[in-house]
Parts: structure tokens; sequence; C-alpha cells
């Protein structure tokens, strides 16, 4: 089984947020550096988006080995707007699902639908494109509601019309993991066409819904950074990967190395805060609970996959609340843990952390320590354990500078969280990490931008 992951970032992604043509061009490069291998794009469509919009997006991804899908309408004016750029192919896309036709398509028939999605693909292959996608939009639709035979004759037809692969999307969310798998499963049993899954996320299940696509023979498999798309997205190219390759063996040829950074710079850009409950955000590879503490801080796999801890997370990092781990302090202080020292000091430290309402900062633990044992523990050791601290940093800029020139390069720093340019008495708030280290993000920032700050006020998150 050979799967190719097919990012659609810059399409469907762009249907929940747009962005800027020199971001697009970035991200672009971020994906290839990544080891992505097909990316779509949407064609140009004239006044909402122009050539101007298309074409440098088409040779930079040429330029740098990745195949350009461009995706349209299964009409005319989307063809002969794809035939103008050197793309590897198209997507083309109608819904033949009776709820689509009705009220969507003007109370087209089936086989009206049918014959347009066949027309436009004989043309794509007479154009020359050699990747040519027929989208069975709504497809998911006819299995659930067991219009079998329909949605395998329009899979067949499209195929013998000459695409090279067969779409057939849960447009509208509506399937489980078992589901999925039942679904690609069915078809790979009824046609011999190469299929694609593309799966929405309104149950939050589209990246398990793809695994299982991938699982059950799907020959390629569309992801997002982050699953940005219509409404909640689609599947999410790191839960994918990750699962995929992790648990069950399968090498879709991503560089995990690379994921984190994209994430954090495509969260930047997009003004889009990874979840909490993402797998590559801060909150993920923070453990809480004193009993997982007392493990983790020794082997962190107990309650981590190792895996991920390999390819994903530098290390796990500690939060001290109530529920601290005595064990946590005698490491991180270098006392024993059998010390009665090490319980008394964490306790102290738990009723800090009741009375700031659960957590406590990095200055916050510094001062018990200090307190109860007399210590001041190594900033790097201290920030090995806990991460560092969230700060805010509000920059007035000297006005011969352009603000937006150095939040190009702040957005590139994976210790900032965002950036933002605003106006009043800061024309830049920066919101980042801050490691109790030399050159951190306040000392990196001071450093570099010396000439244009006019003033810099620090603000450190209790």
């Amino acid at each position: 089984m050979v799967t190719t992951l097919l990012d659609s970032t810059l399409r469907e992604g762009e249907l929940f947020r747009v962005l800027k043509l020199s971001t697009k061009l970035e991200l672009v490069e971020r994906l290839a550096t990544a080891g992505l291998k097909r990316v779509e794009i949407t064609v140009d469509y004239p006044p909402r988006t122009t050539r101007e919009d298309v074409e440098p997006l088409v040779k930079k991804c040429n330029s740098l080995g990745l195949e350009v899908v461009l995706h349209g309408r299964a009409v005319k004016q989307d063809l002969e707007a794809a035939a103008k750029y050197d793309a590897a192919g198209v997507g083309l896309y109608i819904a033949l699902t009776e709820i689509h036709r009705t009220h969507k398509l003007h109370g087209i028939s089936y086989q009206e639908g049918l014959e347009r999605l066949m027309d436009a693909v004989k043309t794509a292959r007479e154009i020359g494109f050699r990747y040519v996608r027929a989208t069975v939009e709504d497809a998911s639709r006819f299995y659930l509601e067991g219009q079998l035979p329909l949605l395998v004759d329009a899979v067949n037809s499209v195929r013998k019309a000459g695409a090279t692969l067969v779409s057939v999307p849960d447009t509208a969310g509506l399937l489980s993991p078992q589901k999925a798998r039942e679904f690609i499963t069915f078809l790979r049993e009824k046609t011999d066409a190469p299929l694609a899954a593309h799966f929405h996320n309104d149950y939050g299940m589209a990246s398990a819904n793809t695994v299982e696509a991938v699982l059950a023979g799907a020959d390629e498999a569309h992801v997002t950074v982050m699953g940005v798309g219509d409404r909640n997205g689609i599947a999410d190219l790191y839960e994918v990967v990750a699962v995929l390759e992790d648990i069950h063996g399968i090498d879709l040829g991503v560089d995990r190395s690379k994921l984190n950074s994209l994430y954090s710079y495509f969260s930047k850009v997009a003004g889009l805060r990874l979840p909490w409950r993402h797998p590559l955000s801060e909150e993920a590879r923070t453990i809480r609970a004193g009993v997982h503490q007392s493990m983790a801080v020794e082997k962190p796999e107990g309650y981590m996959p190792e895996k991920k801890l390999r390819h994903d997370v530098e290390n796990p990092v500690f939060e001290i609340g109530v529920y601290a781990s005595h064990k946590l302090i005698a490491y991180l202080t270098g006392l024993p843990p059998t010390d009665p020292k090490a319980r008394s000091t964490t306790e102290a430290l738990a009723r800090k952390a009741r009375e700031k309402n659960g957590r406590l900062s990095i200055s916050d633990i510094k001062e018990v320590l200090k307190d109860e044992l007399g210590i001041e523990v190594d900033n790097n050791r201290l920030s090995r354990f806990f991460g560092g601290e969230k700060v805010y940093i509000l920059a007035k800029l000297n006005p011969r500078f352009d603000p937006a020139k150095i939040y190009e390069t702040l957005i590139s720093w994976d210790d900032v969280e965002s950036v933002d340019e605003v106006y009043g008495d800061a024309d830049l708030v920066v919101v980042g990490r801050m490691r109790l280290s030399s050159q951190n993000l306040v000392e990196r920032f001071r450093d570099i931008f010396a000439e244009a700050i006019d003033d810099l006020k620090v603000l450190v998150a209790d």
C-alpha cells in the first residue's frame, strides 16, 4: 500500500483563514522542507482571486519539486483558468447526492451531474494534466443512505472517463472511524479506481477517519496544518502522520522534526492558537499529576508515547500545583527522594499553589525553594523542568523602522506565540515563552532590534 499525502492548507485552509501571498510562499517552503510532495491550491476566480495570487505559488511549488494540484469546479471556466498554469494536475468537483442537486445545483438530475464531471475529466486529460482528480462531493451520504449502486456507478464512470484518482469525501463530516474504514473497504472491493480520502471534522473525527481510510487502502489522504478548513476543518497533518507512523508503521515521508516549527509558524501567521488538546501544544507536553511526575521525571515514556518523545517533544515539562510530586522536587534540588526536606518543601509549594489558585510561576518556585532550603536552583535547570515563563513584550519603535519587517523576523522564532501590530503607547505586542537563560526571548529582542526600539516594557505572567 502506497498512500500520498495532499496538503490542502492553501486551498481548504483558505476557507477558514485567508493569508497574504508572502506568507503563503513561506508556507510552501516550509511544507516542502517538512517532506510534503503534493500541494493543493484554488484556481483563480476573478475578481475574488486573480492570476497574480496563483501564479507565484505555482512557480514556487515547481521550483521546490512540489506537485501542484489546482482545485476547481467541474466547469469550463475553471478548466480554462487551470490550463494557464504549469501545474501537475487538477481536482474537479461536483455533488451528485439528491440534497445537493436539489438545493445547490438547481435541481439537475444525477445523470446530468455525472456527465458534467465526466466531461470535465475528459477535457482535463485533453489539456494534458497528468493528475486528474474527480471529486464526487458528498460521497459518504450515498454510502450512509444505502444508495450504493449510484456511488459505484459514479466512481467507475469518472474513472473510465480518465480520472487518475477519484475523491470520495465525507463533505458533511458524517462518518465515524469504523464507518470510514467500511466505506473505503467497500469501494476498494467494488471498483478499481484509485481513491482519495477527504474527511471533514464536524464530530471531531476527521483525523481518525483519515487514518482508517489509509489503513483500508486509500491512495491519497487530504490534510492541512492544524486541520484548518471550512467549518472546523479536515484531517490534521500531524495527527495523521504520527499515528500512521508510530502505531501502524506506515511512513508517509514527512520529516517529523520540522512539524513543530511548521505549526508554530502557521499558528502565528494565521492568528490561530494551537488548541491545548492538540498533540503538539505546550500543554500536551506538560505533566501535572504528582503520581505521573514521580515516574516521568525518570521515565517519561510511562505517561507519554515513546516515539512522540523521540520525534516531537524535546522533553516533557512539569507544572507545580497542589498535587506536585516530592520526587520531582528531589530531582530538581538534588536532594535524595527519601530526604524529609524534599517532602516538606513539596508541601510548602502545594500550599503556595493553593493560595495562587492552583499553579505556580517559576518565580514562585524559586522563592519557596529559597525560603525552605536556602538554595538558588540553576536557571537552566529550572527551564529544563518547567519550560519558561509567559512573557508580554510591548515595544515602541522609532518611526524610521518598519514594524512589518520586524514582524516577519519575530514570527520565525519558535519561542514567540503571537505578534500584533497595535496603535497607541506601543507599536508591537509580542507574546512568547521566556526561558531563564542568556539570549532568552527578551534579551534576543533587545539585542537584534536595539536601534529600532524607543521604549520597551516587559510583563511576565504570574
